[in-house]
């Protein structure tokens, strides 16, 4: 974690949609999973470009998924961006995931969710944003996946893990909004197979906090 946004369908049958819902609700904090020195040599390439908004993807050494950022511009302030990043975003009801509130504040807030689908093992994970406010008023929204916070539902839950940012730069007729994040989802799936999901999803939560942010109708889906 448009109207904007149409509903993805995927070509591959064996990935389920709760890939989608469950990157475009994940937000987090660096520090829990930490970025190899490796992230900061690889060179971006482009993945799309349309409708104003760019994709990007980079390998990471070590990690079976890439690293993606997404960037497009909006009307919106980078602070009604982050009051609704704070707000409604994580407000929004999805009906694979069960979540619970541990801490909530403006600044930190932190969850854990539960992800069940048919046929597939739950996906159980906590998640920390903190908000920054950086020079120039710009404003970071840091996130990433903490150990499970409560007890499972199943023993075998299996781990999500994700890291990464929103960072929200103000321009002379609103804001530039970068959005980088690093997910593995877990469990056995193909990397290969699970690529495609990921990136749609990431262009999904980026849709959402556009329209969000900017007071219009949430993307068709997003609470599915």
């Amino acid at each position: 974690m448009d109207s904007l946004h149409t509903r993805i369908t995927y070509q591959n049958p064996t990935i389920p949609q709760w890939i989608t819902q469950a990157w475009a609700c994940l937000l987090f904090l660096s520090a829990a999973w930490p970025v190899t020195a490796d992230a900061q040599t690889q060179q971006w390439r482009t993945v799309s470009d349309k409708n104003g908004i760019r994709m990007e993807a980079r390998r990471i050494a070590g990690e079976r998924f890439d690293e993606l950022r997404v960037t497009t511009s909006l009307k919106a302030s980078p602070e009604m961006i982050a009051d609704y990043m704070f707000g409604k975003y994580l407000d929004e009801k999805n009906k694979n995931i069960s979540r619970t509130f541990v801490q909530r504040g403006p600044d930190v807030t932190v969850w854990s969710d539960v992800l069940s689908a048919p046929m597939i093992s739950e996906r159980c994970y906590s998640m920390r944003f903190e908000r920054q406010a950086l020079a120039n008023g710009e404003i970071r929204v840091k996130f990433a996946s903490l150990d499970y916070v409560g007890k499972k539902p199943k023993p075998d839950c299996i781990a999500l893990r994700s890291r990464g940012e929103w960072l929200m730069t103000p321009t002379g007729t609103g804001t530039r909004l970068t959005y980088t994040s690093l997910t593995d989802i877990g469990g056995k799936a193909p990397a290969v197979l699970a690529r495609g999901s990921l990136s749609s999803a990431a262009l999904s939560s980026m849709r959402k906090v556009v329209a969000g942010a900017s007071g219009l109708t949430l993307p068709r889906g997003i609470g599915d």
